[in-house]
């Protein structure tokens, strides 16, 4: 019962990664990337329990939309840890939805290689050792590692 559990969660962990892959793949294909400015930063307070909290900040950007040339903002939606007003940043514009979106890990890395570490950890962890070992090696293998 524990493996069907374990089965079922790997297999939502990895579908859930090539779903950000495959999302982020086709949104920076069809994009343009622009210069951008961070202008404001967001700074909230999260409580993670009764006694303690976390700081973090949001950076605002703005940017000339390439089609219309006015200037834009969003905020980003990932909090950043080093954010200095005035920085020069790298944002992503897809004309077809008029989305914009920053280049930066956090962003564009970050959830597919959670879920992707989540995934394969618990497909490592259903499998017997000779099979998980197998996997692992070819996995290895397809990045070019072996």
């Amino acid at each position: 019962m524990i493996n069907l559990i374990f089965s079922i969660l790997c297999l939502i962990f990895l579908i859930a990664t090539l779903w950000f892959g495959v999302y982020n793949y086709l949104f920076l294909k069809d994009a343009v990337a622009i210069e951008g400015k961070v202008v404001d930063v967001d700074r909230s307070i999260t409580r993670t329990s009764a006694s303690s909290s976390s700081k973090n900040s949001y950076p605002i950007i703005e940017y000339i939309n390439p089609l219309t040339k006015e200037k834009k903002k969003f905020k980003a939606s990932v909090a950043a840890l080093n954010v200095k007003i005035g920085s020069i940043v790298w944002v992503a514009y897809r004309q077809k939805t008029q989305t914009e979106k920053l280049i930066s890990f956090g962003e564009i890395l970050i959830p597919s290689a959670i879920f992707g570490l989540f995934g394969l950890t618990l497909l490592l962890i259903v499998f017997p050792l000779s099979e998980s070992s197998q996997i692992l090696y070819w996995l290895l293998r397809l990045f070019h590692l072996f």
